[in-house]
């Protein structure tokens, strides 16, 4: 005889036992699986009868030839609805009768080997492929539970319903007047749309009940939690407590309770590759709801994250992921907002997320990431505290926003940027000698940029233009579509027809009549503050540092000069003399002797600083027959820029004096002053402003589609390596202390020209001033008549460097004061009327 049946110990009891199945269950589907388990240990077919709602089969066949008996082991399997009750008995058949006497087996039918095949053959069935059924996952939400209870459990699913979790409970009290077997098991079972109690009681009988999570809570508690819920109150099992606190939101989660899972596997079991995997199941089944696009990218991005971190090896393959989404999901920006939060993925990890980002920065895709690249920024702005970084952060956002043309939130971050950008002022005081100033290159393209970005801007958005064209106009106030877009603008209108008059004209007409003019006084303070770059305000002693060591340079004797000069007064030049009168008592300064200068100094315009201080005005430019004759209006451009040397101490001999007397006194002097003039130490402020420039220089370099980035950025950096600008910087250079001298002699030039300029009030007069004063206009007069101003300026040598490139300098920045609202301001505190 073949035992397939164990454990004959009850003769007196009668086997039975059930197996649980879904409604459209047929019963005569396990004749298969009965017929396939025989065949492992017997070669002949089973037989099965039908009966009412069922059939029988006799296994463990065995003849008794003595006794003429035929002895087997019958199962009967009959179904009612979703129950198969299965009955076992012997059975001995009389060959010579063929008559048939039974007994119950006297066995534990749910023991056996059969029936357990058919309970794991049930559950492969009834298996809601995710992962409760065998939790090879490893995941501590389903409890070990047996197979009955499990056959129990699955057979309850309804279509497209999965478990999530089967843990045990204890001590349950039920609030209403159902009651129910003591010694009870328990368990508790969350399912994708359901939460119920099943009990089991000592028969192997099972009860559910329902469940609602509208009130579900948990009571935290030493050892055991209590939780209650509207119809029953129960605790935990010890050391589970934790896993309801873990599945709570997943308990209340109404709709979307698959997705809340997926993200509790992602937040706290994301170590294992196979937990990872069990999440973007999740996910995919949930890509049926309304959050579809959500969950099919949580179902593709959690696979390709390493432990919720971005590793390098990781990054083409999120980026293959972004970019199957973003194409087709108009709401990818906002669906990966979602993954952030609900994953709590760490700050940097998220601005790894936007790193990846960046080819989808693009205008073809920018509004489908443009959403997520904001999500970062606030929060970057929140922690960030480094101006360089948050300058660069904000440059990439604020392109990413105008390619997603949400152009008002764009101008705003350009705005925000141009506030933030650090003082380049002294770039104005250091093009190189082939930066072309008239093109608009050197300078503060830092500003530049980002106004040209804004323009573009503000363009689209048909706002008004006008101050920021200005703001250009005064960066790059030489050059000529910046010219001409002032001109569009009435406020601007007239002074930019001037501009334009001067750089294309070949000879300057300027005013021949003396204008009478009346002053208020102005303080020193109130001047210096509205004329010097801002990168020196922080510089102190910077002007002083000059004083002792360019006062070995000889100024012109007084006792020479006045021996064969004549003296400039109110009987020869009444009114050039009541002009600098007027000019002096605005300025609160004493009047300095005047004289007219003779010989040497006929052609040139002198401001001496000393006991007493002097000004020698060149005979040549009162003579109208000399070609160095100058307007009055001009001549007083000239002799104010010397009044203002003496002014503002700039120096014993003022900078005019210092670069032309170097020259005639040869270069041996100067150089050895230049190698041990103290600059180091009064300066490093502006330096620091130099070497910040040059990051920010770097940094546009590395943003892209901002206009002309690459080109404008590396003049910054250039001239700060040139000049070894840089105070951090390990080389020194030898022509440190000589370009040091240079920027001050500018900043004595343009300081002065402004004044200057703000006393002449007509820019045209200044200019020529400016011209006609300098040492060789006898050589540039024939090429300014001839060619203009504007190839005057962009003379180039066999070298490609501007001849005249301190004369483009000092007109730069003064048609840059000249169109600025600051000019006007300080017109208004000096003129009476």
């Amino acid at each position: 005889m073949l035992h397939f049946f164990k454990d004959f110990t009850n003769s007196d009891k009668k086997a039975i036992a059930k197996l649980y199945v879904t409604p459209n269950f047929s019963v005569y589907e396990l004749q298969t699986e009965l017929q396939s388990f025989h065949k492992k240990v017997a070669q002949n077919d089973l037989v099965f009868k039908k009966i009412t709602n069922g059939f029988t089969v006799d296994i463990s066949i065995e003849k008794a030839v003595k006794n003429e008996l035929l002895t087997a082991t019958r199962l009967q399997l009959i179904q009612n609805k979703t129950i198969v009750y299965v009955l076992a008995e012997f059975v001995e058949i009389d060959l010579s009768t063929y008559k048939e006497s039974k007994k119950a087996a006297d066995f534990t039918l749910n023991k056996q080997a059969i029936f357990k095949h058919l309970q794991t053959y049930l559950l492969t069935v009834q298996n809601d492929d995710l992962y409760a059924l065998k939790n090879t996952e490893q995941l501590p939400f389903v409890t070990s539970v047996d197979l009955e209870t499990q056959n129990f459990i699955f057979h309850q699913l309804q279509a497209k319903e999965y478990i999530l979790s089967v843990l045990g409970i204890s001590e349950v009290m039920f609030h209403t007047t159902e009651t129910y077997p003591k010694n009870m098991v328990w368990h508790f079972i969350l399912t994708s749309t359901r939460a119920f109690l099943i009990g089991k009681d000592s028969e192997s009988d099972f009860f559910l009940t329902a469940i609602s999570t509208e009130n579900f809570s948990i009571q935290e508690k030493i050892g055991k939690d209590l939780i209650t819920t509207a119809t029953a109150s129960f605790y935990t099992e010890f050391m589970n407590d934790s896993l309801y606190l873990d599945l709570f939101p997943v308990i209340i989660a109404k709709g979307n309770r698959l997705t809340v899972f997926g993200d509790l596997l992602a937040k706290k079991y994301h170590k294992k590759a196979a937990h990872t995997t069990l999440a973007s199941r999740l996910f995919y089944l949930n890509g049926t709801t309304v959050d579809s696009s959500l969950n099919e990218l949580k179902g593709d991005l959690i696979t390709a994250l390493n432990r919720l971190k971005i590793t390098p090896d990781r990054e083409e393959i999120i980026e293959t992921v972004f970019k199957k989404h973003i194409r087709i999901d108009e709401m990818f920006g906002s669906n990966l907002i979602a993954i952030a939060n609900d994953w709590k993925l760490a700050f940097m990890e998220q601005k790894k997320l936007l790193h990846i980002l960046q080819p989808f920065q693009q205008k073809e895709t920018a509004k489908q990431t443009i959403a997520f690249h904001k999500h970062v920024y606030d929060s970057f702005l929140a922690v960030e505290k480094n101006a360089e970084i948050v300058f660069e952060f904000s440059l990439n956002y604020a392109i990413h926003l105008n390619n997603s043309e949400q152009f008002a939130e764009a101008i705003s971050v350009y705005r925000m940027i141009y506030e933030s950008l650090p003082d380049d002022s002294i770039a104005d005081l250091l093009p190189t000698k082939t930066t072309n100033i008239l093109k608009g290159e050197g300078g503060r393209q830092l500003k530049v940029i980002v106004l040209e970005a804004m323009l573009e801007i503000q363009q689209k958005l048909q706002e008004d233009v006008s101050e920021t064209i200005h703001q250009l106009a005064e960066l790059q106030p030489l050059t000529q579509t910046r010219i001409e877009a002032l001109a569009l603008h009435k406020n601007y209108e007239r002074k930019a027809e001037i501009i334009t008059e001067i750089i294309l004209s070949n000879e300057l007409d300027v005013d021949d009549s003396f204008h009478e003019s009346v002053y208020k006084t102005i303080e020193k303070k109130t001047i210096l503050e509205n004329v010097v770059p801002s990168c020196f305000k922080e510089a102190k002693g910077f002007f002083d540092s000059l004083n002792t060591f360019i006062a070995a340079l000889n100024p012109p004797d007084y006792e020479a000069v006045i021996s064969f000069s004549d003296t400039l007064n109110t009987a020869n030049h009444p009114k050039i003399s009541a002009r600098i009168s007027a000019i002096c008592t605005a300025l609160q300064m004493e009047v300095p002797e005047c004289y007219i200068g003779r010989g040497t100094y006929a052609n040139a315009v002198i401001g001496v600083e000393g006991k007493p201080s002097f000004i020698i005005v060149g005979a040549d430019f009162l003579n109208p027959k000399s070609i160095r004759y100058l307007e009055p209006n001009a001549l007083l451009f000239l002799i104010t820029t010397e009044l203002c040397h003496i002014y503002f101490k700039h120096s014993k001999i003022t900078a005019t004096d210092v670069w032309r007397g170097a020259a005639d006194k040869g270069f041996n002097l100067v150089n050895m002053l230049l190698t041990v003039l103290p600059f180091a130490g009064n300066i490093g402020t502006i330096f620091e402003n130099v070497a910040s420039v040059e990051k920010y220089g770097a940094i546009l370099q590395r943003v892209e589609q901002v206009a002309n980035v690459a080109e404008k950025g590396k003049d910054i950096k250039a001239i700060s390596e040139k000049y070894n600008l840089n105070p951090f910087g390990k080389k020194t250079a030898i022509t440190d202390s000589s370009q040091n001298l240079l920027i001050t002699s500018r900043l004595m030039e343009i300081v002065a020209d402004k004044v200057a300029l703000l006393f002449c009030n007509d820019l045209k007069a200044a200019v020529k001033g400016m011209l006609v004063g300098t040492k060789f206009y006898e050589d540039y007069h024939p090429f300014i008549t001839g060619h203009g101003i504007q190839l005057f300026l962009s003379q180039t040598n066999e070298n490609n460097e501007f001849i005249h490139q301190e004369l483009s300098i000092r007109l730069k920045s003064m048609t840059s004061f000249y169109v600025s609202d600051t000019f006007e301001t300080l017109k208004q505190q000096l003129y009476s009327s």
